[in-house]
């Protein structure tokens, strides 16, 4: 008897579990051709960042190898709880600006997602990055201390869906060329 207590609690502990954790909230896919960070919600795909710019080719980090990379970390930092916000910071090891998540606004980074080009204004890329506009209506932006602080749960609530068709993260998938107004 004691036992189908102890089954049933356990059953209704995995059923209550999120659909996220047998499947990838975060993954590299298309858009407009384009290597993007995907983020999976109930209402469909958005794209999180569009990876256009070959700045860091030349060390392997094509757009195609950075969408892959950083998207891995967006699911990691999602799944062990520290995605709760995204702001810029500095790499204390190669003293290069980065874009990294943080627990709260005002605190200091906890992980580092990517390095910003150099001679780059971090708080502007990171906005141009996720495609955000200043004072935009619900907007998930917080400027404290002249650093930019995005709530990911806002953000990713904010955002429109992008056609399905075009948003299938894919494992594999031809790098884009570079944009006019490639930031990275």
């Amino acid at each position: 008897m004691i036992t189908l207590p102890l089954v049933a609690g356990a059953t209704l502990w995995l059923s209550r579990s999120p659909a996220q954790a047998s499947e990838p909230r975060f993954s590299c896919g298309q858009s407009n051709n384009t290597p993007t960070t995907l983020a999976k919600t109930k209402q469909g795909f958005v794209a999180v960042i569009r990876w256009t710019s070959e700045h860091f080719a030349g060390s392997g980090w094509t757009p195609e190898a950075r969408c892959q990379k950083v998207s891995g970390l967006f699911e990691q930092y999602y799944r062990d709880g520290s995605l709760n916000y995204v702001t810029t910071g500095r790499d204390v090891e190669t003293e290069q600006n980065v874009v990294c998540v943080a627990p709260a606004p005002k605190q200091k980074c906890t992980g580092i997602l990517f390095t910003l080009k150099p001679g780059s204004n971090p708080g502007k890329t990171l906005q141009k990055l996720m495609d955000l506009r200043v004072r935009a209506s619900h907007d998930p932006l917080n400027e404290t201390n002249r650093r930019i602080y995005i709530e990911m749960d806002e953000f990713l609530n904010s955002r429109p869906t992008i056609n399905s068709t075009d948003s299938a993260p894919s494992e594999t998938s031809t790098p884009s060329q570079p944009q006019p107004d490639d930031v990275w």
